[in-house]
């Protein structure tokens, strides 16, 4: 722990860019931070209801902070406990000690250092990690997630099957794993999980001296998270969209690049002329709007088959999201980080990703040239396929759209699903050339023909059938 902390909480040091994006060069000293203050409230607050002086207790800490998850902050301040070397059980820490915990969070500003600090949290610092300790991890996650949702709070039917795939994933049937190895399963398969749960108590720790001193009930104002809302459906007699459940957005948007989920515009707390306390809050927290995730394809609407597909599909000039399930309750999940397009090649930029969202969910493959749709070149394979292996793909769609194999293994195809993650310009623009083909169509059909195109002309036999044998002539 001690390294751990002269490397994330020194000052001296800058803090290195990180995979999620931030831009963040260098440490912003703790004395510019609002926990002193907080500390000082603490501890009187611990003073006048619980009797104690020069601490803070872990009732307080957790009746004030995480009013709504106080497994969080107990869990929290044991971590804090531990870290400060308080190996007493009198469930309170002196406001040093608070201070420097606090700063020394707020310092570990890289993924996979905040993975591995949260799942040693959740682990109660031993070695090994329980099956019951990783779900308990992955829906305080979810929890926090879907209470910040832009359009409230969201709950989801499918949530048990999602959090138990991703469980059953990690942990391979058994019921303890190295918590090195857990923190590894997240970094390749749901790098971003911990993020949401990191801004959540960073915004807590600068944010919670208002909610003491002002007695204000809602702690999160100010606070949103990144998961990407799904457009609703046009007309509420509707009941085929979306299929997507909640609980898959959200640890989609823990796996997938930010291509796919990153904010369509920022805050205006983000801006970056100058340094300030609410521009440094505003990166650490990415305090902005979510992406929307707009509907293309609907199978159960738009019916199921390639040239469905096609027709909805062609002509968005974004990243997409393409779900595919099938029989025996297995889904997949394709995306693309361009316009699908039909060729004999394949393509796809280096964020294309293949995840197996059901029945065990992970990230299959990722990178270049990961996909390929023919429907029309002679002498090529025809359908959909995915993967790194042109000659052995991971996924593979027949042409008439009716089975989907996975490794070698055939499924029945059942439903798929095409979500749009790029701007709301996207779709304008693919609604728009949409409307130039149709038109174009309607104009082609507007055929004059010569006389003696018409003497050949198929409809001038059924004219004569129908009793109007000389049709140009029928008004004399």
């Amino acid at each position: 722990m001690g390294n751990n902390h002269s490397r994330e909480g020194s000052p001296k040091h800058g803090i290195s860019r990180n995979n999620s994006g931030s831009d963040l060069q260098e440490k912003i000293p703790s004395q510019l931070l609002p926990i002193d203050k907080l500390a000082k409230l603490l501890t009187q607050k611990t003073l006048e209801e619980d009797s104690i002086e020069n601490g803070i207790s872990v009732s307080t800490f957790t009746r004030y902070l995480f009013p709504k998850y106080p497994e969080l902050g107990q869990r929290l301040f044991h971590h804090w406990q531990i870290g400060a070397g308080v190996v007493n059980d009198t469930g309170m820490m002196s406001p040093a000690n608070f201070r420097a915990q606090a700063d020394k969070l707020m310092g570990v500003m890289v993924d996979d250092q905040q993975i591995q600090m949260y799942v040693t949290m959740y682990a109660e610092h031993s070695d090994t990690m329980q099956t019951e300790q990783f779900h308990n991890l992955l829906l305080t996650v979810y929890k926090i997630a879907m209470e910040h949702y832009p359009d409230g709070p969201q709950s989801c039917r499918q949530l048990f099957k999602t959090v138990q795939a991703v469980v059953d994933s990690a942990f391979h049937k058994k019921e303890s794993l190295p918590a090195v190895y857990l923190a590894h399963w997240i970094e390749e398969h749901c790098k971003r999980l911990i993020t949401v749960l990191h801004r959540y108590i960073v915004h807590i720790l600068t944010t919670g001296f208002h909610s003491v001193t002002e007695r204000i009930n809602d702690k999160n104002q100010g606070l949103e998270l990144t998961t990407p809302v799904l457009e609703k459906a046009p007309t509420p007699w509707d009941k085929t969209q979306p299929l997507l459940p909640v609980s898959q957005v959200w640890i989609l948007a823990a796996t997938l690049p930010p291509l796919y989920t990153k904010p369509s515009h920022l805050s205006p707390t983000s801006s970056t002329n100058g340094f300030s306390m609410q521009n440094y809050l505003a990166k650490i927290l990415d305090l902005s709007c979510p992406s929307h995730w707009t509907l293309l394809y609907n199978s159960l609407q738009h019916g199921l088959g390639a040239n469905r597909f096609l027709h909805h599909v062609l002509s968005y000039r974004g990243p997409t999201l393409t779900f595919l399930r099938g029989e025996q309750d297995t889904e997949f999940c394709i995306g693309a980080t361009q316009e699908w397009q039909e060729s004999h090649l394949y393509w796809g930029g280096e964020e294309s990703i293949i995840v197996q969202i059901l029945p065990l969910y992970h990230v299959v493959q990722r990178g270049p040239k990961l996909l390929y749709l023919n429907m029309k070149i002679r002498g090529y394979p025809k359908g959909i396929r995915a993967g790194l292996d042109p000659r052995k793909p991971s996924l593979d769609i027949n042409e008439s759209f009716t089975v989907m194999t996975y490794k070698g293994i055939p499924y029945q195809l059942q439903t798929v699903e095409v979500w749009g993650c790029g701007t709301p310009q996207s779709r304008e623009m693919q609604l728009d050339i949409k409307k130039w083909e149709v038109k174009q169509a309607e104009r082609q059909r507007v055929v004059k023909l010569s006389a003696n195109e018409w003497t050949d002309h198929p409809d001038r036999y059924l004219l004569e059938l129908a009793g109007r044998p000389n049709y140009s002539q029928s008004n004399n």
